[in-house]
């Protein structure tokens, strides 16, 4: 970070009550606080102020938005959400073993009742997800390894990550970490999201809420709108697949609301993964990857998956990709 005035405004920002209760926000802020970290400490102030208004311009309009209305709860406490879904289908607080959330600083769960009900008869996991390890350090995927792989060592189960040569100076695996907040994932990636390209995954996605986790209920407005933007984007998007210009078919997928609100980013994946093999010794998705919703440096989205004994494989590909053992994993967040 440039300077010391920068690092006060942005914790300021993420100190905020929008920051913490609007998706919307919090991914224009991580998006801008990731450009003004790339800038070199010489950069020229020019440059620093153009992305500091270009942040306040984007995220203006949805403080208003998100002040004027009230805070999304949905009305569930932690105690209820746990004798709904059942202990295996539950990973809180207590599920967090080797890493640091205040009871304090868990968000109310944003899903009512019948979401909840719903989510287990769709077999999904109610999930609590936490941004630093122990010692207050960001909880990104490199140090997920640096802190538990000796633990698997001693234990005999293995590798953590398996080869991370490409991708071990990768912002993915060395800057990111999860977002604080509850999500309910799909335990296994959608049904029928396997042999479909990126763009055929996320109009799947799409097809999913609205006549399988929704049926018969109203979708929630975030989803309706990311939907709306999806079906008003999706042919350019699959024109420029078509024409091998898979770059901009990458960064366009990468920006829809709806993988935003859906889709894991790599860090995530590893995190569910970790914390549901230290709390029964499971290995999600163990013979299948995940698509996840971030683009490496090169601008293909990443792959995350294969969870065996040698270690979670990370890989990418280009949009047009398709495969029998790549689906989508559905990971709801408000």
């Amino acid at each position: 970070m440039p300077n010391e005035a920068l690092q006060t405004f942005v914790q300021q920002l993420q100190d905020s009550d929008a920051y913490r209760r609007d998706t919307r926000v919090r991914t224009i802020i991580n998006e801008g606080i990731q450009r003004i970290s790339a800038l070199s400490e010489d950069s020229n102030g020019a440059e620093l102020r153009r992305e500091i208004r270009g942040l306040q311009s984007r995220i203006a309009p949805l403080l208003r938005q998100s002040n004027s209305r009230p805070e999304r709860r949905g009305g569930v406490s932690i105690e209820e959400a746990k004798a709904i879904l059942g202990d295996d289908h539950f990973f809180g607080l207590e599920s967090l073993d080797g890493i640091a959330l205040a009871p304090a600083d868990i968000p109310p769960i944003p899903f009512s009742a019948a979401d909840l009900e719903r989510a287990k008869e769709l077999g999904s996991s109610l999930r609590l997800r936490s941004d630093k390890a122990p010692d207050n350090a960001n909880l990104t995927m490199q140090k997920m390894h640096e802190m538990l792989q000796p633990e698997f060592d001693q234990a005999g189960n293995g590798q953590i990550l398996y080869d991370t040569d490409w991708y071990e100076n990768e912002a993915f695996f060395t800057n990111a970490v999860p977002e604080v907040s509850w999500a309910l994932t799909s335990n296994e990636v959608i049904p029928d999201s396997e042999d479909k390209d990126y763009l055929e995954q996320t109009e799947l996605i799409a097809q999913y809420l609205q006549g399988t986790v929704y049926a018969g209920s109203q979708l929630p407005q975030e989803y309706a709108e990311a939907i709306e933007e999806l079906n008003t984007q999706k042919d350019e998007i699959r024109s420029l697949i078509e024409a091998d210009e898979w770059q901009q078919a990458a960064e366009r997928l990468e920006a829809l609301k709806l993988n935003k609100l859906t889709r894991r980013t790599p860090t995530e994946v590893l995190y569910d993964m970790l914390v549901t093999f230290k709390k029964n010794g499971q290995r999600h998705l163990e013979d299948c990857y995940d698509w996840t919703g971030t683009r490496d440096s090169d601008g293909y989205l990443v792959i995350v998956g294969g969870f065996g004994s040698e270690g979670v494989h990370v890989a990418y590909d280009d949009p047009d990709y398709s495969s029998d053992y790549l689906g989508v994993v559905l990971s709801r967040k408000f």
